[in-house]
């Protein structure tokens, strides 16, 4: 699983020494190129480190769940509001205020959401392709790993929090938080998938964000050596 993991964000390195201003390769390898990368650094950090100690945790099998739910049978809201119907609203209503509103602001908002939801979930989908590890609850499904409810809130909440204040986003991101632990509460997910989830959310969320406002100064591609590999990074000033 950790060399899976370590292939996707190299894959992101290489887009990103494409990138160009506004383009869509710099919105795509914006978690690195932009300050982002702190939230994706300390995230990835984060779920190898929960990784490395998921041997020491007992996950739950499907038939004792009534037993260890925290949420209850409360888990299904989760389930429904995080499978993108609050980031598609999002972006529909602004992206349709803007045409017809006339309003320039409330486009950038909508393609705002689509771009960071749309991102994180194509990620999302390569990993889980990739990894394909088993649910904690549901041996017959490969597809824990990483958390697409995880992601697409936090997206939201990232996105809700940098285009209207932490007021809206802090309750945006409490929502995610619940979404993102619902998953755990009805066993499809483990801590891990969940951690990486909402990193990968909230790095396309903020690091979009910062495309927008021209904060882009870093570039990042993979460079091959005699006895392995490295990163070339560049920084513009």
């Amino acid at each position: 699983m950790i060399k899976t993991f370590l292939i996707i964000f190299t894959l992101i390195f290489s887009i990103s020494s494409l990138a160009k201003k506004r383009s869509w390769y710099s919105d795509f390898a914006s978690p690195i190129t932009t300050d982002a990368k702190y939230i994706t650094m300390s995230g990835a950090a984060a779920t190898l480190m929960v990784y490395a100690n998921k041997s020491s945790r007992t996950y739950r099998k499907r038939e004792s769940l009534k037993e260890a739910q925290p949420f209850g049978k409360y888990g299904i809201i989760g389930d429904i509001a995080g499978q993108g119907f609050l980031n598609t609203f999002y972006a529909l209503a602004y992206l349709g205020h803007g045409y017809f509103g006339e309003s320039n602001e409330s486009m950038q908002n909508g393609e705002h959401m689509a771009k960071a939801s749309i991102y994180s979930t194509s990620l999302i989908v390569v990993g889980k392709l990739l990894v394909s590890e088993k649910r904690p609850g549901y041996p017959d499904d490969d597809d824990s790993f990483p958390s697409g409810h995880s992601a697409a809130s936090f997206a939201f909440a990232s996105v809700v929090a940098a285009r209207h204040g932490w007021y809206w986003g802090g309750a945006a991101y409490g929502l995610a938080g619940f979404i993102s632990i619902s998953r755990i509460n009805d066993d499809f997910h483990y801590l891990h998938d969940v951690v990486l989830g909402a990193t990968i959310g909230a790095a396309y969320g903020w690091g979009t964000y910062y495309n927008y406002k021209d904060g882009m100064p870093y570039f990042f591609s993979p460079i091959i050596v005699d006895d392995g590999g490295g990163i070339n990074v560049s920084w513009s000033f």
